[in-house]
């Protein structure tokens, strides 16, 4: 194709010339007439360009192509023609950009999703705890509290929840529902953080502007005990009565006393030496308190109204003075005959100690005969002269032992192999045999006795009974328990005779009787024991008894006579399976 404005041939797909840049298809423009003088001038000024230039190396360029000046251009109204399609498109697509934008900005920044929230629109819990912020101050109280709340159910697992519900409760002051702030600050401290002293301090303020002392001193215990803050404690102790104190300080103390509990305040006392809460465990205290030997531990409060004070802890121990053991005036030797013995108090200062003494080989004791300054006669053998000392405080000394050893003869102790009925023996009379000597029995029963740890046959007379329990031998004599007095006892004794006639015949070594009438007879751990006991306020009244454990096979011997008005009225003699506990 031809271009009408140049006149030269182009094969261009396009209708623009590629050589004047002119739409070839349009009338050229009439153009004004240019000034000859600038022409001329333009054509000298490319006719120098046009020309081939030299290089260095003195080659010619590279000729280049010739351009038209744009004053000899001329434009049809097709060339300055908008491309609406590319605008079109060029424009969704920042559209679209920007709504991308838009959407990202919404969605992930904290300014977003603040908009979000405003909007009603699902959002952070960031941004919902920062929009009931923005309504608070804005005075909007009831939106606030309802932002807050979605606030936290959007993230109720947030770490500092904590410190976020302290907006939640301020919105609920703010609206006066002091109910539900109160219980928002309780769950602060005791789900969340219960080392924050805001929300107790805040708590404790809307207790005390209802009056509610009590609980607000409650927990100003607990926030002191969690906190450590001392703030806590100085605003408790101006509310809660003063601890009360002691009259006498705590620690060790010598001798019995008294102590009393006081109130600075003249508040009620209540004490308690346990474990229990204070008040309600304790005691109202009405007066001294007498403290004897031992330790004690007290607890006490001061109440006024509802109101109870710190507990007053206080701790003492009670040591009362122990006597020293006496001392005898005979040395622990051999002697040839009986001798007298005399004991006496070592702190001769204390007059209120009474000494106690046995020479019968037991343990002395408080029931054991008193020592009131008459010497003491021992008997022939191997004698143990034991004592101790009490004071006015009950306390007893250690317990003074000397052994003396007098050559004089002496009877023997009550053996179950040497001592029987007369014609009867234990374990060796048949039941056959006894009912040949003794006639036949009122009756016969078949009884079950400890004695022998099984079955037994019982025999009753007019003058008592016979026990009998099946041996390798057939049933044997075991028991005899008579009133007869024309029975004879052991070594002679009978029914009838007096309590001094029957100590004679077995091994007495001298004791006298104990404030009560009672007196040991003699003690050895190989043989046995013998004692006295009185059974009632009458001295002549009790019984006689006659312990045998020397047999050396475990079992036991045991006789016993009834004493009534100072003679015996019965007598038993009794063999046991089971060896007695000696006693000490």
């Amino acid at each position: 194709m031809k271009c009408r404005n140049c006149s030269r041939e182009s094969d261009t797909p396009t209708r623009v010339c590629p050589y004047c840049g002119l739409y070839m298809g349009a009338e050229p423009a009439e153009a004004e007439p240019a000034d000859p003088a600038l022409l001329e001038q333009m054509d000298r000024s490319w006719s120098a360009r046009l020309q081939p230039r030299k290089h260095a190396a003195g080659k010619p360029r590279r000729k280049r192509r010739m351009r038209r000046s744009r004053l000899t251009r001329k434009d049809t109204y097709q060339s300055r023609r908008i491309n609406w399609v590319k605008v079109g498109i060029f424009s969704l697509a920042v559209m679209l950009l920007l709504a991308a934008g838009a959407f990202i900005w919404l969605r992930l920044t904290p300014q977003g999703q603040l908009v979000m929230a405003r909007m009603g629109r699902e959002a952070s819990s960031d941004a919902y705890w920062a929009l009931g912020m923005e309504y608070l101050d804005q005075g909007y109280i009831s939106r606030a509290v309802e932002t807050y709340l979605k606030a936290e159910k959007a993230d109720p697992e947030r770490k500092d929840l904590g410190e976020k519900l302290l907006l939640l409760a301020e919105a609920y002051e703010a609206a006066d529902q002091m109910d539900k702030a109160e219980r928002t600050y309780t769950r602060i401290y005791s789900e969340y953080d219960q080392n924050n002293p805001i929300a107790y301090r805040l708590a404790i303020s809307i207790l005390l502007s209802q009056e509610r002392v009590f609980e607000a001193v409650e927990l100003m215990r607990l926030a002191y005990e969690n906190t450590g803050d001392e703030a806590f404690q100085n605003q408790r102790s101006q509310l809660v009565p003063l601890p009360p104190t002691a009259s006498l300080p705590s620690g060790r103390h010598m001798y019995s006393k008294n102590v009393e509990f006081l109130s600075s305040q003249g508040y009620e006392i209540y004490y308690t030496s346990g474990d229990g809460p204070l008040p309600e465990t304790g005691t109202l205290y009405t007066g001294p308190i007498t403290l004897n030997e031992g330790t004690y531990n007290f607890r006490a409060v001061t109440v006024s109204s509802r109101l109870v004070s710190d507990e007053m802890s206080i701790r003492y121990t009670i040591t009362l003075p122990t006597p020293m053991a006496p001392k005898a005036n005979m040395a622990s030797k051999t002697y040839e005959r009986p001798i007298r013995v005399s004991l006496r108090v070592v702190d001769e200062e204390d007059k209120n100690v009474e000494l106690y003494y046995t020479i019968d080989g037991s343990k002395p004791t408080l029931d054991s005969p008193r020592y009131k300054g008459d010497p003491i006669l021992l008997p022939g053998g191997r004698v143990l002269l034991r004592a101790i000392a009490v004071n006015r405080y009950g306390k007893i000394s250690n317990e003074m032992v000397v052994e003396y050893k007098i050559s004089a003869g002496f009877k023997k102790y009550f053996r179950a192999e040497d001592d029987g009925f007369d014609g009867l023996a234990l374990l060796k009379t048949s039941k056959d045999d006894f009912i040949r000597k003794m006639g036949e029995p009122v009756t016969t029963a078949q009884i079950e006795d400890d004695a022998v740890s099984g079955a037994a046959t019982l025999l009753t007379y007019p003058w008592g009974e016979a026990r009998f329990f099946r041996g390798e031998d057939g049933d044997m004599l075991y028991h005899i328990d008579t009133s007869g007095a024309d029975m004879k006892g052991p070594r002679g004794s009978q029914v009838g005779m007096s309590l001094s006639d029957v100590t004679a015949k077995f091994r007495d070594m001298g004791q006298l009787p104990n404030d009560r009438g009672s007196r040991g007879i003699y003690y050895d751990i190989a043989q046995g024991y013998a004692r006295y006991t009185v059974a009632s306020d009458d001295p002549l009244t009790g019984l006689l008894e006659y312990v045998y454990v020397g047999s050396g096979d475990g079992t036991s011997t045991i006789l016993n006579y009834q004493i009534q008005g100072g003679r015996v009225a019965r007598i038993l003699l009794r063999f046991l399976t089971h060896r007695l506990s000696m006693v000490d």
